[in-house]
């Protein structure tokens, strides 16, 4: 009866559920739709509005039911075109969930009901599902332009700026940088200014741009476009950091040396996926195995991706994981492999092209290494991008210091140069150390400059491995080992959750259950700490954190 008379007070509860999606305000979308329902009964409106609702609400089961049962009330009311539109939401959502052969039948239902409407917006979002699905960089191209042409001759807004990103994406991928970002740029303008209807396309443009920042590493670009996309939220109250951007946003922290700020949108991301759905995980648990792995936290990098090592998708971390081990043939195998599965896409394939020459040249094939670095050189001329051309530089330059060839120093100082000059500090910190290792036969001096500059950079990220390599060679210099004692190294949020079940003299299992982490986690945070707080063993630790602590320890 209540919800009977609150939607007896509204006139029109389905036109305030649509207003209230149209501002990302779901919860009242929710309830606007819900009583609908209850005054009128399952509406084809009333259920797809509350499906859209639940949908960003965290109830990923329930919206897809939703929709499925809005998608029939449609059909057996005879509206063709709504009905498409739901099947290729479904089939989108679906295909997230990597459930292939269900979105494929969505596709086959929407195509089969686009072909008896005729010319319809429709048509024009099947082009760009194909246009997305397409191997080749041109013939995706060429889709967005047909769907781009119908946009206009209906004067589809979403329809133009979606399609308009998706052209961006196309061009990025055929290497055609500036031309890419014309679209992208545009496409962000409009999806931000209020020119769409529909929240769902500023959020794939934000997608599509902060992933095109990333491959590319225009850092500039993606930091004024996400002070864009924040004001936006707060206008229309909506969050723009979906899970896979926050992940592709974290992509592009990690390369600007911000690494905390990274974890913290991995996580949130991945308590995102958990919310709505889980299957979709994968991009943020890559992003934070290699994360991991730059951390030098091997060990639960591996425990991320226990169930995914066979994904091509992780192939770049799983042939990370395989050079951390020593196994460098194995990572020549695994980047092979993926590259050929993602030559369609120049700015995917150069960092592989880039990993690969690492792999090859620890694997004693230094001709194969010159052929790849090659191809990287070829795709940095073609882009303009100053990160593929310092990432082509450090892999010449790797090749050269293994044949003794002295033009090693010059590739070295160039590729730290560039990366310094678009803030990436791991690699210019990776090249310095590089260069210092050329010096130290014939100028020691300007080794140990070049080394201690590598060490700093890579204290202040908290690489672990490349610090490990770094100290090494400082040592070999005659010079101590790292520049600042490592009980100046701040324990992180979870790290001190840890330290404080530690001074109540739990196991390693409990500290697991109060935390909901593995034993195994549980035991790599205590080695963390040991080695921040230079201590010797658990005990030392609790005793410390007995000392130390001012608050209570973290319990859950």
């Amino acid at each position: 009866m209540d919800a009977l008379r609150s939607c007896l007070m509204e006139p029109d509860p389905i036109g305030a559920g649509e207003r209230a999606l149209a501002v990302g305000d779901w919860p009242s979308a929710k309830d606007a739709f819900e009583r609908a329902i209850a005054a009128a009964g399952e509406s084809a409106e009333a259920l797809s509005g509350l499906g859209h609702a639940m949908l960003w609400l965290g109830d990923f089961k329930r919206a897809l039911e939703l929709r499925e049962r809005a998608y029939l009330a449609f059909r057996e009311r005879g509206d063709k075109v709504e009905a498409a539109r739901l099947a290729l939401w479904l089939a989108g959502e679906h295909g997230a969930m990597g459930n292939g052969a269900i979105a494929n039948g969505w596709v086959a239902r929407a195509e089969r009901l686009v072909t008896e409407i005729g010319e319809c917006s429709e048509r024009g979002w099947l082009l760009l599902r194909r246009s997305r699905q397409a191997t080749d960089a041109a013939t995706a191209e060429r889709i967005a332009g047909e769907a781009i042409d119908i946009a206009h001759a209906l004067s589809d807004r979403d329809l133009e700026i979606a399609a308009i990103s998706r052209r961006g994406r196309a061009l990025l991928a055929a290497g055609r940088i500036e031309e890419g970002f014309t679209c992208l740029d545009e496409a962000m303008a409009a999806a931000t200014s209020g020119e769409v209807r529909s929240i769902d396309t500023v959020g794939d443009a934000y997608c599509d741009m902060i992933g095109a920042c990333e491959r590319t590493a225009d850092m500039d670009r993606a930091m004024q476009w996400c002070r864009v996309a924040e004001e936006y939220a707060q206008r229309y109250r909506f969050p723009p950091m979906f899970a896979f951007c926050r992940s592709s946003y974290a992509g592009v922290l990690v390369s600007l040396g911000r690494w905390e700020e990274a974890e913290r949108e991995l996580h949130e991301a991945l308590r995102s996926y958990r919310a709505s759905f889980p299957s979709g995980s994968l991009h943020a648990l890559t992003r934070l195995a290699e994360l991991r792995l730059l951390q030098g936290r091997d060990a639960e990098a591996e425990e991320l991706l226990a169930e995914h090592s066979q994904n091509p998708a992780c192939g770049k971390v799983v042939a990370m994981m395989h050079l951390a081990r020593g196994d460098a043939a194995a990572a020549v195998r695994v980047l092979r492999k993926r590259i050929a599965a993602t030559e369609g896409d120049v700015l995917v394939s150069a960092p592989l092209r880039a990993l690969l020459v690492e792999a090859l040249v620890a694997n004693r094939e230094v001709a194969e290494a010159v052929r790849i670095a090659d191809e990287l050189g070829a795709i940095a001329a073609r882009t303009g991008r100053t990160a593929l051309s310092a990432s082509a530089a450090l892999a010449f330059g790797v090749i050269a210091c293994e044949k003794g060839d002295p033009s090693a120093v010059d590739r070295f100082e160039a590729a730290t140069h560039a990366f310094l000059s678009i803030g990436m500090p791991l690699p210019a910190a990776r090249a310095r150390l590089s260069l210092a290792r050329c010096l130290a036969e014939s100028d020691p001096r300007a080794a140990r400059e070049e080394c201690r500059a590598a060490v700093v950079a890579f204290e202040g990220l908290g690489a672990k491995r490349d610090l490990d390599r770094a100290a090494e060679l400082r040592r070999r210099l005659g010079v101590g080992g790292r520049i600042g004692p490592r009980t100046t190294t701040k324990l992180t949020k979870r790290e001190d959750e840890v330290l404080g079940l530690l001074s109540l003299g739990l196991s390693n299992a409990q500290i697991g259950r109060r935390l909901f982490i593995s034993p195994k986690t549980a035991e790599h945070h205590v080695a963390h700490i040991l080695e921040k707080l230079d201590l010797r063993t658990r005990a030392a630790a609790a005793a410390y954190g007995v000392r130390t602590r001012t608050e209570k320890p973290a319990v859950k």
